[in-house]
């Protein structure tokens, strides 16, 4: 009896590895379809949307690029200023650009620090490198909105820079310091073996090794940058960013100013993406 039950055990585990092989990669390639559907569909319905000719953005009437016209011609779609919108968006450009320059020098010095020396304090410090990361949006923009108020400090684009530095630098940290983690130590042994200098070992083989890392946390950090609304909200005081101006015109409803604003944005991002490929020399396919 047991042994006819092991034979009918060793008959499901083969029959179940053969269809697991049979079938295996048609339900994960489904599986990996469903994903991106339902994370890329709303995206491409908001393009599809930015060239319908009603001035409701849900209900479809026909094609038109008149709203790309107007808005390129600097007039006002449907509560969307033009004007308005291109401040934020420098806005937004300015704070992403500076915090992710700060971000990215700050935040590889301190994957180099925390990976190659050890230090008194060295788990509290890496604790305090992390907290950003788990800390709510909300909590981190209400306690530098108390921090700044008590300093005196008035609040703008300035108070918004240091606002996303002071998290953005973490991200960059625990992207480089996990592509530091698999670098050969033994290149750079051998670099200094030759002759080379510190400077010109990080320079010539860590840098390169590390490059990686360090791009993917300024992508990162310039995608957060741009994108963050609670922070964001709290500290910059009257001045305005796109996610900022963005909230404020869907609260009075989806016009095709805003379909356009964020198609526009879309495809800026897709070009970012395959600057940041060309510099890796990566093929995009």
């Amino acid at each position: 009896m047991s042994g006819s039950s092991v034979s009918l055990g060793m008959r499901f585990k083969r029959a179940r590895s053969n269809l697991m092989k049979r079938y295996g990669g048609w339900v994960l390639g489904a599986e990996a379809l469903g994903v991106y559907l339902f994370l890329y569909i709303p995206v491409i319905l908001l393009m599809i949307l930015s060239f319908n000719d009603s001035r409701y953005a849900i209900v479809w009437e026909g094609f038109t690029t008149r709203w790309y016209e107007a808005l390129l011609a600097g007039q006002t779609i449907g509560r969307v200023n033009p004007q308005v919108a291109w401040v934020a968006l420098q806005n937004s450009i300015v704070i992403a650009v500076v915090t992710v320059f700060v971000s990215v020098v700050f935040g590889t010095m301190l994957a180099l620090a925390l990976d190659r020396y050890d230090f008194p304090g060295k788990g509290l410090f890496t604790g305090v490198v992390y907290m950003p990361l788990i800390i709510p949006s909300i909590v981190m923009g209400i306690s530098l909105l108390l921090f700044f108020n008590r300093a005196n400090i008035t609040q703008g684009i300035g108070t918004a820079i240091i606002g996303h530095i002071a998290f953005d630098v973490s991200y960059v940290t625990v992207i480089v310091l996990a592509r530091l983690q698999n670098v050969d130590r033994s290149l750079e042994e051998a670099a200094q073996d030759l002759g080379a200098r510190e400077l010109e070992t990080f320079r010539y083989v860590t840098l390169p090794l590390i490059k990686p890392g360090i791009l993917a946390g300024a992508l990162l950090g310039f995608a957060l940058s741009f994108d963050d609304f609670v922070v964001t909200f709290f500290i910059i005081g009257n001045q305005n960013t796109l996610p900022i101006f963005f909230f404020s015109m869907v609260r009075q409803g989806i016009s095709p100013g805003v379909n356009v604003v964020a198609t526009l944005i879309l495809l800026g991002t897709l070009g970012l993406i395959a600057l940041a490929q060309w510099f890796q020399n990566e093929p995009l396919w």
